[in-house]
């Protein structure tokens, strides 16, 4: 009788250790998941994070080059010091002057828009394939070289890309502005109303 309880005791026992051995286990593995998981969020955030300062930074600087680049090719200034010698074509300079100004702030705002739209894609699509690369042991997606080329895009765009887009909305802006007389008071409303017209050409 004894016995019989002390084997009942012991496999009651035996089983505890058992069951806590396993759960133990089965504890052991999840938090090696979850830790693995944290860590890959983790690694995922950081290299977004990474990304998002690049292209911001890259935004930035290339911001600049455009904005000089536009101030450049529609340069006011010069057409503004003609205008100081009181010349005999002082009317044709101002309607100079009208359509560079309206030309000049579409372009700016078309440009900035292209690149940052441009950059931000180009940059995270680059950016998840270097960390799909760094996660896993693989021949590499995407290499130095294609990456200089998908990014030549941008720089092209910075150069010659301003100057197509310049000349394009310069015709569009000339259809609108052009015939608006220089002596015609204008309101605020008019003019948003002039971009609009400038951006459905």
């Amino acid at each position: 009788r004894h016995r019989r309880k002390f084997v009942i005791t012991g496999f009651v026992f035996g089983s505890l250790y058992l069951l806590m051995n396993y759960a133990q286990k089965k504890l052991r593995e999840w938090q090696e998941r979850e830790a693995k998981k944290f860590f890959e969020m983790t690694r995922k955030k950081q290299h977004f994070e990474s990304t998002e300062r690049t292209c911001n930074q890259t935004i930035l600087s290339l911001s600049k080059i455009v904005s000089e680049s536009v101030f450049g090719i529609l340069n006011t200034e010069e057409i503004v010091l003609k205008l100081q010698d009181n010349p005999d074509n002082k009317l044709a300079l101002w309607e100079q002057m009208k359509i560079m100004i309206f030309t000049r702030i579409c372009v700016l705002v078309y440009a900035l828009s292209i690149l940052q739209v441009t950059l931000r894609v180009q940059l995270n699509i680059i950016g998840g394939y270097l960390y799909r690369d760094s996660v896993h042991e693989e021949e590499p997606l995407i290499d130095s070289e294609l990456q200089a080329k998908y990014l030549s895009l941008c720089h092209h765009f910075v150069g010659q890309g301003i100057e197509d887009l310049v000349k394009q909305i310069e015709k569009a802006v000339k259809r609108v502005v052009e015939p608006v007389s220089l002596k015609k008071k204008v309101t605020l409303q008019e003019i948003e109303q002039m971009f609009w017209s400038i951006q459905t050409i």
